[in-house]
């Protein structure tokens, strides 16, 4: 297995189980805003692409049904956690020098207010997020705007994700991807790593 001087992480379904909060809202916000109850599995696009694009996919997009959607997702902050084992592995990715980075859907409040209190920012020295590019995943623009601000080699990096929005954004910009198995649910072909455990990113490091 190569080696890698940069591993980049995805937030949702990669470093944090943020399943719960993510589905549950959105299928309060679409009854709120059309009266239907989808089931959850239909909901399961907006996994790893921003608010924006997921509520104008659904049709029912303006900032007043965003913020509220932002609103409802705080509400179930608590369902929301760190996946097992993750933080004392990113410890040790830390003290072993690799240098680590996080390239999110997320926008910045949301960020602050739902994912900065899980307590692994101290450890990423970059942090990609939703307003940090014109475009965003699938489009490598993101990472893109990660390696520009590194200045680090693409062959060198690696991003650690668990869609399919997230390999073809890290294939796009030229960087390996490997699937966070812990927290995907879909299969993910062109995936150049297939990590199981969290354990398994300490296979991707220069040490």
């Amino acid at each position: 297995m190569k080696h890698f001087e940069h591993i980049v992480f995805d937030v949702d379904g990669t470093l944090a189980d943020t399943e719960e909060s993510v589905l549950s809202s959105l299928v309060q916000i679409v009854q709120e805003e059309t009266g239907k109850t989808l089931p959850r599995h239909e909901l399961e696009f907006a996994l790893g692409i921003p608010g924006k694009d997921a509520l104008e996919k659904l049709g029912i997009y303006s900032q007043a049904t965003l913020d509220r959607w932002c609103q409802v997702a705080a509400s179930f902050k608590s369902t929301i956690s760190v996946f097992p084992g993750l933080l004392e592995v990113i410890a040790t990715l830390a003290d072993s020098g690799c240098k680590l980075g996080i390239v999110s859907s997320r926008a910045r409040d949301e960020y602050a207010k739902e994912i900065a209190p899980l307590g692994f920012d101290k450890y990423f020295e970059h942090i990609i997020l939703v307003e940090d590019t014109t475009e965003h995943k699938p489009a490598p623009a993101p990472m893109l705007e990660y390696l520009r601000r590194t200045g680090a080699n693409p062959g060198n990096v690696v991003y650690v994700g668990d869609t399919v929005y997230d390999e073809q954004c890290a294939t796009s910009a030229g960087v390996s991807f490997a699937r966070a198995a812990w927290g995907s649910h879909q299969d993910i072909p062109n995936a150049t790593y297939n990590l199981k455990t969290p354990n398994d990113l300490l296979t991707l490091t220069t040490k």
